[in-house]
C-alpha cells in the first residue's frame, strides 16, 4: 500500500491524494488499483465492481507491497534485505515446480497423500492461503521480487 503523489482534479484544480494497492486476481494476475482511500477500496471490493484488467475475474485481493510502505520514521537500509530476497526468489525458481494457479489444489493433494511430496510454488488467493493454513498445510507467501533501483520511478 502506498500513498501516491496524487491526482490533480481538473474542475477545482486541487491536489487529491490517492492510495495505491497492489492487487492480484484468483488467476494470479498482478496489477495496481488507485483509490480515494481504504474505505473506497473496501466499498468497491464488497460491491464486486473490482475486476482484473487481464481476465475480468472479480475475485481480487490486496497483496502486501514492501516497496510501497510509507514510514513516519525512515529506516536506513543497506540493501542486504533486498539482495537476500532476490537470492530466495532465485532459489525457489530453481528448486520448486511452478504449478501456477493450481497451487492450493496441489498442496492439498500432497498433504492428504494423493500426490508424492515435492517442492512447489504458484499462485493462491488470500482466501485459499488461509484455508490451507486452517487445514494444517504449511504454506508461506513470498513477497514479490525486489525491483532494481534503475527500474524505480
Amino acid at each position: 500500500m502506498a500513498l501516491s503523489s496524487g491526482v490533480l482534479e481538473s474542475e477545482s484544480l486541487q491536489f487529491r491524494p490517492m492510495i495505491i494497492y497492489d492487487l492480484v486476481c484468483a488467476q494470479g494476475h498482478s496489477f495496481e488499483g488507485w483509490f480515494d482511500g481504504a474505505d473506497d477500496y473496501e466499498k468497491q471490493h464488497r460491491s464486486g465492481i473490482l475486476e482484473c484488467p487481464v481476465c475480468g475475474i472479480a475475485e481480487v485481493h490486496k497483496v502486501p507491497s514492501a516497496s510501497h510502505i510509507s514510514l513516519k520514521h525512515p529506516v536506513k537500509t543497506t540493501g542486504e534485505s533486498g539482495e537476500m530476497l532476490k537470492r530466495v526468489h532465485e532459489h525457489v525458481e530453481r528448486n520448486y515446480e511452478d504449478v501456477g494457479v493450481k497451487f492450493a489444489e496441489e498442496a492439498r493433494k500432497m498433504h492428504y497423500g494423493e500426490r508424492d511430496l515435492r517442492n512447489i510454488r504458484g499462485a493462491a488467493t488470500w482466501s485459499e492461503y488461509n484455508k490451507l493454513r486452517e487445514e494444517g498445510i504449511e504454506v508461506l507467501p513470498l513477497p514479490g521480487r525486489p525491483v532494481s533501483k534503475d527500474k524505480l520511478n
